[in-house]
């Protein structure tokens, strides 16, 4: 069943106001990536391995019409890319990190598959306006330092009723298992227990009133699937 969540504060109380240090935890956590790339892959949580997690992503990405440019935000590897263009969409993966772009590009290419991998920063998208008519973001959320920011741009490349299709962790403690603490504390949605302040800075950027879906994540794990138009 599908919720609309609301918050009761604005997500710039829960946001740094270092500007050297949220430079610092941007540094700290593209090398992390970086450095991740090469074993990403080996480690269960981040990939779609279970027939439960690509049914959970097959359906979730049919809230995209046929046929659609659709951006991946955070690709990674490529997990939701791939996905994407087996539904039949025209994708571009879009990631921080080289080395896991180069990992996605490695399997789209074993596959045979045309995918768009560009690099880059989520705060600063190098995309025109309305360049998509769907956009995606899985096991992301936690890590973006600055959401205002990042949901602005994947509200400029969207098409004007485009899609947005994300997830968001709950209760997962994942920065503490990445990065130092200083970072960890830096992050808005990082440990959240409660999706209502993603779908609320999600409203502020401009999106539509976002439906939430709560669902069990890998190692019991919950988290909530997010659907949003632009």
């Amino acid at each position: 069943m599908a919720t609309r969540l609301v918050l009761n504060c604005s997500v710039a109380e829960l946001m740094p106001n270092n500007s050297g240090g949220l430079a610092a935890a941007h540094t700290a956590i593209r090398t992390f990536w970086e450095e991740e790339g090469s074993r990403y892959d080996g480690k269960d949580a981040h990939g779609i391995h279970s027939e439960a997690e690509h049914q959970l992503w097959t359906t979730a990405l049919g809230a995209i019409p046929p046929s659609s440019r659709v951006l991946d935000i955070a690709t990674g590897t490529g997990f939701v890319a791939l996905l994407l263009a087996d539904l039949g969409h025209q994708v571009t993966g879009f990631d921080a990190s080289e080395a896991m772009l180069a990992n996605a590009r490695a399997k789209a290419a074993e596959r045979g598959i045309d995918i768009t991998f560009v690099e880059g920063v989520t705060e600063r998208l190098p995309f025109p306006d309305a360049s998509f008519d769907a956009v995606t973001a899985r096991h992301f959320i936690w890590t973006v330092l600055e959401p205002d920011k990042a949901f602005a741009q994947w509200l400029r490349v969207l098409t004007p009723g485009g899609t947005l299709v994300a997830d968001c962790s709950l209760n997962a403690q994942v920065a503490a298992h990445h990065y130092t603490d200083d970072v960890a504390a830096a992050l808005p949605f990082s440990d959240i227990a409660d999706p209502a302040p993603v779908a609320d800075a999600l409203q502020s950027a401009g999106f539509a009133a976002v439906d939430v879906d709560l669902v069990g994540g890998e190692g019991g794990r919950q988290r909530a699937m997010l659907r949003a138009r632009a």
